[in-house]
């Protein structure tokens, strides 16, 4: 009797703690409530050409002689106001300045406030994310002699669905689509990869075979003009392969623990 009084407890207790963490919101529910800022990238690699401003023009002159009058004017748009929109991050860094050498924040004002020794806001209206390193370099300059910049833009992407983790990521804007999803784990086997879709606001901007396309060709975020808060939804199936491995996990841990404490509390 006393046996079974010693091993009962702990292994409810682990029992409890493992139903607690199946009645967690599914994976990509939870995820939807306003995010914390997400960490810092790990490790920046090397990008992929970004947007330049001569392509851009090209590009909205090719539409607009098309008849896609809203899509050129789009890109008018963002030629004239630039990349950066008020929360979007910038990975500087600047040699022999690791005050500088930081993720900054873009404010409200459109600026990038930058401490000593520069102590001043760069403004970044009409500055595009491809020019973004040179033109800090020429800013710098006002105030350090021959600086060495590099420097990248990032953008906060919710990617939502089938993937391994769901949730909101700071990933190079010369990035590619897949490097996203990479970011996010990976897509599941039950997902949808055909359809997925990019929005903003509640909008698709693209989906389907157009955003496979992308994907396939390797475009990047910039090429896609990808901003702050986009959303890469990778449709799924119903509980599938991943959802029952991690629940037999579950069962098998807390069959794992109850015998455990069994043999440590039962003698």
């Amino acid at each position: 009797m006393r046996r079974t009084t010693s091993w009962w407890w702990p292994g409810a207790v682990v029992l409890g703690l493992s139903l607690a963490t199946l009645a967690r919101p599914a994976a990509g529910q939870e995820d939807q409530a306003a995010p914390a800022d997400p960490p810092p990238p790990r490790g920046l690699t090397p990008g992929h050409p970004l947007a330049s401003r001569a392509a851009l023009v090209d590009s909205a002159r090719r539409i607009a002689a098309a008849g896609d009058t809203l899509r050129a004017a789009a890109i008018r748009t963002r030629l004239a106001d630039g990349d950066f929109q008020p929360g979007e991050r910038i990975w500087m860094r600047v040699d022999s300045e690791p005050a500088l050498s930081d993720t900054f924040t873009v404010t409200t004002a459109g600026t990038v406030a930058l401490p000593s020794p520069v102590n001043h806001e760069i403004p970044l209206r009409g500055v595009l994310r491809s020019e973004l390193q040179s033109y800090l370099a020429q800013q710098l300059s006002q105030y350090l002699r021959s600086p060495a910049v590099r420097a990248r833009a990032l953008v906060r992407v919710s990617v939502q669905g089938g993937v391994v983790r769901p949730g909101y990521y700071a990933v190079p804007a010369d990035a590619l689509v897949a490097d996203a999803l990479m970011a996010a784990g990976g897509t599941l086997p039950t997902s949808k990869p055909g359809k997925m879709r990019l929005e903003r606001g509640g909008d698709r901007l693209l989906d389907g075979k157009a955003l496979a396309q992308a994907v396939a060709q390797g475009r990047t975020l910039d090429d896609l003009n990808v901003q702050d808060g986009d959303q890469l939804v990778v449709p799924k199936e119903g509980a599938g392969m991943g959802d029952n491995l991690r629940f037999l996990w579950v069962v098998v841990s807390i069959t794992g623990g109850i015998v455990g404490l069994t043999k440590v509390f039962g003698h």
